[in-house]
């Protein structure tokens, strides 16, 4: 293939500084998401009955949800989705490159196997009256 120069070593290399790092989204999912609970039930209600019209949030206010929990759950339905699909899409993209440098390595062996069935062939001689 004109134009590519594979190095396996560095492309190795790549693949596991990026699979590491991919490998701490689950991790950094879960605090997303306890983050986005503690922040939901720390937010606090607008009550009539909140005595000095704060909100009743904290420990005391676990029950309720206001209107700053419901917002919150609204955007961390719609974000987790765009983050299983990086995560998704991080995985993918991970094998890709796997499955193209194994083809890419693959043709190159197939090709070096060629030449040198070629170069240990009989040469064929095209010499005047030889043959039929």
């Amino acid at each position: 293939m004109s134009g590519w120069d594979l190095k396996p070593q560095g492309i190795s290399g790549v693949l596991k500084t990026t699979g590491e790092s991919a490998s701490h989204l689950e991790t950094y999912g879960k605090a997303f998401g306890e983050h986005l609970t503690s922040a939901a039930t720390y937010a606090g209600t607008i009550s009539a009955d909140s005595g000095g019209g704060g909100g009743s949030g904290g420990e005391g206010g676990k029950g309720q949800g206001g209107l700053v929990a419901l917002a919150l759950s609204q955007w961390a339905e719609h974000a987790s989705k765009d983050l299983q699909f990086v995560a998704a899409r991080a995985g993918k993209s991970l094998q890709g490159v796997v499955d193209a440098t194994t083809a890419y390595l693959n043709g190159d062996e197939e090709m070096a196997a060629r030449a040198q069935r070629a170069a240990l062939k009989a040469p064929k001689l095209d010499a005047p009256g030889v043959g039929g």
